[in-house]
């Protein structure tokens, strides 16, 4: 029988339809992506395709590096702004240059590939987004900072060299907004963090739990969206993820690592998305709110419904998806 959950800090509501549950080699194939050789790669630095005027950002990373974004989403400022935009304000509508920063953080080999990376290589990913969102974090119209990582077609991985992005914006997203008026809602009303009290409940429950490592714990979310929709979240209440030290870094990196290589050995060909989310840079600090990362795997398609209700369909239960991971990890 079809269960609705709801998200404990958002308030949305989803249903879990185990009867329409599908074994995980049953979910959509990935449709082609754009391959490129390492010759004509845009992101192979001796390659043809590689833009000369491309401008290198700091970044302390051996087999990392960073460049401003070509096609951005967010701008320095506004003489960046592209000639067809405008500005309709007709005093109905509102609208705002799409001022901040946008980054691109490239892995130097182009052979490797996010569900493979090494631990090692991973660990550079994360402190390299670390270092450059302290970076991004200094300028002065932007208010609120999300690494992403788009892997495989599905994802909207639109190049096949692995990279991840840094989006700083003049705005907060509305995820995260959501999310903090939840948790200060629930701070409250219990005198608690509530991903906090989410972390001690799923320690303590154990069944959607699929990784630990000191201080980072990875669960299938209970109100989950997609199959295998994974969190990982620190232990302790962290509000922000730039001030997370290199130590608990590689802890978390760790955690990361397992994930990957458990829905790697449990979905054929999974294309996934991941992003951080984390405290606006605008705030100082919160007792509410918990940095964390949500990994969501691309396999299935929202319809009618989901789209004109915002309450999504999960093929799959957390319980059953932490199973299938489980019985992946080596």
């Amino acid at each position: 029988m079809p269960e609705l959950r709801q998200n404990i800090i958002t308030g949305d509501w989803v249903v879990i339809a185990p009867e329409r549950a599908k074994r995980p080699k049953d979910f959509i194939i990935p449709r082609g992506v754009k391959v490129s050789d390492e010759e004509s790669c845009p992101f192979c630095v001796d390659s043809e395709g590689f833009k000369s005027n491309k401008k290198y950002l700091k970044s302390e990373s051996e087999n990392i590096y960073v460049i401003e974004n070509r096609y951005p989403a967010f701008v320095e400022d506004e003489s960046k702004k592209s000639v067809r935009s405008f500005y309709p304000e007709d005093g109905f509508y509102r609208a705002r240059a799409s001022v901040g920063d946008h980054e691109v953080v490239v892995v130097k080999d182009h052979n490797v590939d996010l569900l493979t990376f090494s631990q090692s290589l991973l660990d550079e990913l994360f402190e390299t987004i670390r270092e450059r969102y302290i970076w991004i974090k200094e300028h002065e119209k932007v208010v609120s900072i999300m690494p992403i990582y788009n892997h495989g077609p599905e994802a909207g991985a639109s190049i096949r060299h692995p990279h991840a992005q840094i989006f700083g914006s003049g705005i907060v997203a509305n995820t995260i907004g959501r999310e903090i008026d939840g948790a200060e809602k629930y701070f409250g009303i219990n005198g608690a963090c509530v991903y906090c009290d989410l972390v001690k409940h799923e320690l303590k429950e154990k069944t959607r739990v699929i990784a630990e490592e000191d201080g980072f714990v990875a669960i299938e979310f209970y109100a989950s969206r997609f199959p295998f929709e994974t969190w990982i979240l620190p232990k302790d209440h962290q509000s922000q993820f730039e001030l997370t030290s290199k130590k608990s870094m590689v802890a978390f990196s760790k955690v990361v690592h397992q994930t990957m290589e458990m829905l790697r050995r449990t979905i054929d060909n999974i294309s996934l998305n991941f992003y951080i989310h984390t405290l606006p840079v605008i705030h100082e600090n919160s007792a509410s709110y918990h940095w964390h990362m949500e990994i969501v795997p691309r396999v299935s398609t929202w319809g009618g419904f989901e789209l004109g209700s915002e309450i999504i369909i999960n093929v799959m239960s957390p319980e059953e998806a932490a199973h299938y991971l489980k019985e992946k990890k080596t």
